[in-house]
C-alpha cells in the first residue's frame, strides 16, 4: 500500500517536513517494532508494527519502561539496563535473544538500540528496532539437531580464516576432540605435519573460494595422534550481500576402504607380475616347442626314408614279424610328423603378425572343400555377401581343422554329414557354425576340446594329434574373434567361431 503524505506538510519548514515524512514511514512499517524509548528506558512512541509483534496498543505501552518486554531472568541480570548501557557508551547495541508478549508468550527476537543525541551531544533517548526471528530460529535449531544427529560424517563450520566455529557429534567421534576443545582453534590441527607444512590448509580454502568448492581424500590426524584417510568436501559460506564469511566442511572416515583398496592394488600388481612371468615362461617355452619340433622333422624324414628304403630292399628276405615292425615304425613316424606340424602350427600362431584382410566366405569354403574334402558330403550353405575381417590362411586352417573332426567322429555305419552356415549375429560380429551328425559330446568335457593334447577318444579309435581345436581356439582369438561348441551325445556337435563382419563397401 503506498504512503500518502499530506499536502499540508508543505507549509511546515524543512526540518518539520523530514520529521513528518519519517513518521509516516515509520508508521506505515508492519514487520519491524520501531518505537523510541527516554534516557531511562521508558517507552516514548509506538507503531503499528510493535503492536502486532508485542500486542500493546500505544495507550497501553507508553509511559511504561522497556524492561516489560523481557523475561524475569533476563531482568534479574539487569539486561535491559546493560543494553542501554552499551548504546549509551558506543553508539549501538544489537543482540537476540527471547522476549515477552502481552499475552505471556515468547518469541526470538533480533533488537537493534541506537543512541539518539542533539547537536552538542547531549543524549536524548534510544531508538529501538525488533524483528521476529522465531521461525528462522526454529529452522536453524531443527538444522542444527539434524547436523549433530549425524554420526558417520564430520560437519563443522570454518570462518573466514579458518578458524573452527561449530562442531557437531560426528566430527568428536571421528576426530576425537570435544567443541569446547576445538571451537576456536585453526582447522590445519587435523593435518599431517608434512602437509601442513607444505601449505594445503591454506590450498583448500584457497581452491574451494575460487572454484565453489573442495573436494579430495588424504590422511588426517586425531586428537590422539592417530592418522585415518579421510574424504573431506570444503564449500565456502556467503551472506545475503554476497560476501565470503566462511566454509561449511564435511570429513568421513574411509580407512577401511582406503586399506581395501591398497590390498586390491597390491593384488593387482601381484596379479601383474604373476602374468607377466607366465607370458614369459609361455613365451620361452613356445619358443623351445617351436625349436624342438622344427629340429625333429629331420630325423623324422630320415626314419621314414630308411623304413621305407629297408622294406623296398629287403622285403623279400623279412619275415611277417619284421614287417610288422616295419609296419608300426611308418605309423609312428607319419604320427609324429603330423604332430611337429601340429605343434609348428600351434607356435606359429602365437609368434607372428596376422594381418586382417576383408575376406568374402563363401569363395574360401568352397576352395577349402575342394582341395581337403572333395567327394565328401559336406555343404557350404552361405550367402556370397557375407563378409568377414581376417588372415585368410589362418581361417582356411581352422576349417580344414573343423570339418576333419566333424567327418572323423561319425557315427558307426553312418555316413558322415557336414553342413557349413553363417550369420550375422549382430552389426559387427558372423557367427559361422560346422554343424555334423556325430557322436556328440558329453557335457561335462566341452571344457577340455580346446586345450592342447586334450583327447576324448584313444588314439586307435580316432587318430589326431589333440591339438587342432587348440590350433581354431588361438587362430580365432589372434582374429579378434572367439569360438565355441554346442552339443549332446549322440546328436551331432555344432562348432562355432564368430569374427568381425567387414562391410561391403
Amino acid at each position: 500500500m503506498a504512503t500518502r503524505v499530506s499536502t499540508a506538510t508543505n507549509a511546515l519548514s524543512p526540518e518539520l517536513q523530514h520529521e513528518r515524512i519519517f513518521r509516516v514511514m515509520v508508521e506505515s512499517v508492519r514487520d519491524y517494532a520501531i518505537f523510541l524509548l527516554d534516557p531511562s528506558g521508558v517507552v516514548a512512541s509506538w507503531n503499528p508494527g510493535a503492536q502486532r509483534l508485542k500486542q500493546y496498543t500505544a495507550d497501553e505501552i507508553i509511559g511504561r519502561h522497556f524492561s516489560v518486554f523481557y523475561p524475569d531472568k533476563a531482568i534479574a541480570n539487569r539486561k535491559p539496563d546493560y543494553e542501554l548501557e552499551v548504546a549509551a557508551q558506543v553508539g549501538r547495541f544489537e543482540d537476540e535473544g527471547w522476549r515477552i508478549r502481552k499475552d505471556g508468550s515468547r518469541f526470538w527476537a533480533n533488537v537493534v538500540i541506537t543512541r539518539i543525541t542533539d547537536e552538542r551531544g547531549k543524549l536524548l533517548g534510544f531508538g529501538k528496532i525488533t524483528r521476529d526471528l522465531t521461525e528462522r530460529r526454529a529452522a536453524e535449531q531443527r538444522y542444527r539437531l539434524l547436523v549433530d544427529s549425524v554420526q558417520d560424517y564430520s560437519i563443522f563450520s570454518l570462518d573466514a580464516n579458518g578458524y573452527v566455529t561449530s562442531w557437531n557429534s560426528g566430527a568428536q567421534r571421528i576426530k576425537g576432540y570435544t567443541a569446547d576443545e576445538i571451537v576456536g582453534k585453526h582447522f590445519s590441527t587435523f593435518y599431517t605435519p608434512e602437509d601442513a607444512e607444505a601449505g594445503m590448509p591454506e590450498r583448500v580454502l584457497k581452491t574451494a573460494r575460487e572454484t565453489g568448492h573442495f573436494e579430495g581424500e588424504g590422511w588426517r590426524v586425531r586428537k590422539d595422534g592417530s592418522r585415518f584417510w579421510s574424504s573431506i568436501l570444503v564449500t565456502p559460506i556467503v551472506d545475503e550481500d554476497g560476501r565470503h564469511i566462511g566454509f561449511s566442511k564435511v570429513t568421513r572416515d574411509i580407512t577401511d576402504r582406503k586399506k581395501l583398496m591398497d590390498q586390491l592394488q597390491q593384488h593387482a600388481e601381484e596379479l601383474e607380475i604373476q602374468i607377466a612371468e607366465r607370458e614369459r615362461v609361455n613365451a620361452e617355452l613356445e619358443a623351445f616347442s617351436y625349436s624342438v619340433s622344427h629340429d625333429l622333422r629331420a630325423p623324422l624324414r630320415a626314419i621314414e626314408g630308411f623304413a621305407n628304403a629297408l622294406r623296398e630292399d629287403y622285403g623279400e628276405e623279412l619275415d611277417p614279424a619284421a614287417h610288422d615292425y616295419l609296419e608300426q615304425i611308418m605309423k609312428a613316424s607319419t604320427r609324429m610328423n603330423r604332430l611337429v606340424r601340429d605343434l609348428l602350427e600351434y607356435g606359429r600362431l602365437g609368434r607372428i603378425e596376422l594381418p586382417a584382410t576383408r575376406i568374402v566366405l563363401l569363395p574360401l569354403l568352397q576352395r577349402v572343400i575342394e582341395e581337403n574334402f572333395s567327394g565328401q558330403n559336406v555343404v557350404a550353405d552361405v550367402s556370397d555377401s557375407v563378409v568377414v575381417m581376417g588372415h585368410e590362411p589362418t581361417l582356411s586352417q581352422i576349417f580344414v581343422n573343423l570339418i576333419s573332426n566333424a567327418i572323423k567322429f561319425q557315427k558307426p555305419g553312418i555316413p558322415p554329414e557336414v553342413r557349413i552356415t553363417a550369420v550375422l549375429t549382430s552389426s559387427s560380429t558372423v557367427t559361422i557354425s560346422v554343424v555334423d551328425n556325430g557322436i556328440g559330446i558329453q557335457p561335462d568335457h566341452v571344457g577340455r576340446l580346446f586345450k592342447v593334447f586334450e583327447r576324448l577318444h584313444g588314439v586307435e579309435q580316432y587318430p589326431g594329434t589333440g591339438i587342432g581345436l587348440a590350433i581354431v581356439k588361438r587362430g580365432s582369438e589372434r582374429m579378434g574373434g572367439r569360438c565355441g561348441v554346442e552339443s549332446k551325445l549322440g546328436e551331432g556337435s555344432n562348432f562355432w567361431v564368430e569374427l568381425p563382419e567387414a562391410s561391403q563397401a
